[in-house]
This record gives C-alpha cells, sequence and structure tokens, in this order.
C-alpha cells in the first residue's frame, strides 16, 4: 500500500488567528501571556512554550520554525496533526 502525500501549506499568509484556530482545533495549548505585540502559548501535557508574532501577516520563516521546530519536534506532533487544520 503506498504512502499518501501530505499536502503542505506553503504558509506565506499565515494570520495569528489563523494558527489559534489550528492549534484550539488540535487542542492542548493554552495563552500564558499576550501582549500587543506577541503571544505566549504553552503544551499543557510537556510545559513546553512558544512566542507567536501578532503581526499580519506573520514572516513565513518564522511559521515554519513554528511548526518544524517547535510542534514537530518538541511537541511530537505529525504533519498530518498539523497540516489537517492550518492552512494559510
Amino acid at each position: 500500500m503506498a504512502k499518501s502525500k501530505i499536502s503542505k501549506p506553503k504558509l506565506a499568509n499565515c494570520k495569528p488567528e489563523d494558527v489559534f484556530t489550528a492549534l484550539k482545533r488540535i487542542g492542548g495549548f493554552k495563552i500564558v501571556y499576550q501582549s500587543a505585540k506577541h503571544t505566549k502559548i504553552a503544551h499543557e501535557k510537556s510545559g513546553k512554550s512558544s512566542t507567536i508574532p501578532r503581526h499580519n501577516p506573520i514572516n513565513r520563516h518564522l511559521m515554519k520554525d513554528f511548526v518544524n521546530d517547535y510542534l514537530i519536534r518538541d511537541i511530537g506532533l505529525t504533519e498530518e496533526e498539523i497540516y489537517k487544520y492550518l492552512w494559510c
């Protein structure tokens, strides 16, 4: 049985609201601190945290780092879990 290819978005025009909506749907995240420019989130099980900029759109390189370094490597989510909800 052939493995299906994951359709990844380019993550070029992500709004902070898109990211927060996706994290809410994935579940297990909480907002720790919020300012005018950044929001700090934490994963409830692991306790690991990350900061999401609130400017619109979020730089695509920052989004790729957030997805690859925080969500996949630190938290242990799969690309399927992330890209099921994060389309921007």
